[in-house]
């Protein structure tokens, strides 16, 4: 698994533990045990260009999260997102999906996302946005698949 400066990685897997943390062991690795004025003070003082997070964005309120986001690119810090809530996958570049400890899939996020069945068969749902966009655009009622919640109303409303 190759990490890139410029790029921002998510990973999900079906087993999350110390065999797939040990491809990380070169970054800092926040775990679910820090709190929000920490992390972000973190972010900001954070001398390294990448950071990984240990599945620890889903304690943060969506609000805080998109804080999280804002703030990494404003200090141009990539990240590293090892989450089991498929909603976080749809903020990064590249996802890497595990399935027992294996490799499964790797590409570019969107493009995973639309392997729909095969994410499926491996244990994984897709993030209700990308889900509902792809379902009209089945309908004909969008030319493309939309990651973002209020752009897919405003889409629909026009």
């Amino acid at each position: 698994m190759e990490i890139k400066n410029d790029l921002n990685y998510a990973v999900i897997a079906n087993r999350i533990d110390q065999k797939l943390l040990n491809n990380f062991l070169d970054y800092t690795i926040i775990d679910d045990k820090i709190n929000y004025a920490d992390l972000t003070e973190m972010i900001y003082l954070f001398p390294s260009k990448t950071i990984v997070f240990n599945d620890c964005l889903r304690q943060f309120t969506n609000k805080e999260k998109d804080q999280i986001w804002q703030l990494l690119k404003k200090r141009q810090v990539n990240y590293v997102n090892i989450t089991s809530n498929m909603e976080e996958v749809i903020k990064s570049d590249y996802l890497y999906v595990f399935y027992d400890d294996k490799l499964a899939m790797e590409g570019p996020t969107l493009d995973l996302l639309k392997e729909e069945k095969l994410l499926k068969r491996l244990g994984f749902g897709l993030p209700f946005t990308v889900d509902l966009s792809m379902q009209l655009k089945l309908y004909g009622l969008l030319s493309d698949t939309e990651t973002d919640l209020e752009m897919l109303v405003n889409k629909l409303w026009n």
